[in-house]
């Protein structure tokens, strides 16, 4: 009797981490980091704001969204692949809910060089940074002189307009 009580506990558990990702899977929410979408929020992607940095996008759980000035605006393309990617993953949410200082039209999706899907604010695709660990987590400001928070009502707001006139060309990985 105690092998089968163990057995149907073994099942029971596969069972529940089966129905667990089948949910998270077909809501659009992530398994994966600390930063991905793990719980339900009012909106998918909200608006946070910091002095100094202004108002940034985030994801339902708050953390930072990045853009990358290597990415070409509209392009509807990553340029952060391979190692990039592992330390500058993909945003993406099915289920798109913003607030109504948000525009839907403001947001698109792209497909990456690996299939995957990735959201795009205002033409600039998104990620996260893996140093944030924590909502509210600025870690990637400024990084290489490449990645900033994605500012509202356009990426890279808060840079002065004589340093988004050209992309670095070195950095930021």
């Amino acid at each position: 009797m105690p092998q089968t009580k163990s057995k149907f506990n073994m099942a029971l558990a596969v069972f529940v981490v089966v129905l667990t990702a089948a949910v998270a899977l077909s809501t659009g929410y992530s398994l994966g980091p600390a930063y991905a979408q793990t719980s339900s929020s009012q909106y998918s992607v909200n608006i946070a704001n910091k002095p100094g940095m202004g108002a940034y996008l985030t994801n339902a759980t708050g953390f930072t969204l990045y853009t990358f000035w290597r990415d070409t605006q509209n392009s509807g393309t990553s340029s952060c692949t391979g190692g990039c990617s592992q330390k500058w993953p993909a945003f993406y949410v099915a289920n798109l809910i913003l607030p109504s200082a948000l525009s839907a039209s403001s947001f698109t999706v792209i497909t990456r060089p690996d299939g995957s899907k990735q959201l795009a604010y205002d033409g600039w695709p998104l990620y996260y940074f893996s140093n944030d660990m924590n909502p509210g987590d600025t870690n990637g400001q400024g990084v290489g002189n490449v990645w900033y928070t994605c500012t509202i009502p356009t990426p890279f707001s808060t840079i002065n307009s004589s340093a988004t006139t050209t992309q670095p060309s070195s950095g930021g990985w």
